[in-house]
């Protein structure tokens, strides 16, 4: 069967999580909420399990320490992948590990 274009669709099931909120924090978001119905015209705020997640990765996908250290990681395991090697071997490495046993 010919290879189709495109892979593996990626794992998009909710994940549920319980977080708890101090009083200060619980306010802020309130706030933020209203502050978002109040920009976009809505009637009401949005709800905090609609709202936290947009948060959170708005603030994840704009950490530019976590992104150059990501892009960083990736750049290392595109070239093991090329090299066919793992992490730390080199062409000449003869372990034991790779001798059939006799």
């Amino acid at each position: 069967m010919a290879k189709l274009r495109i892979g593996a669709l990626p794992d998009d099931r909710p994940v549920k999580r319980t977080i708890t909120f101090t009083a200060a924090q619980n306010n802020l978001l309130r706030d933020y909420a209203a502050a978002i119905a109040v920009q976009d015209g809505l009637a009401d705020a949005p709800l905090a399990e609609k709202l936290v997640p947009a948060i959170v990765e708005r603030f994840i996908t704009t950490d530019r320490g976590f992104r150059s250290r990501n892009e960083k990681e990736m750049s290392a395991s595109k070239a093991e992948n090329r090299s066919g090697l793992k992490g730390g071997e080199t062409r000449g490495d003869t372990s034991v590990k790779d001798r059939p046993a006799i």
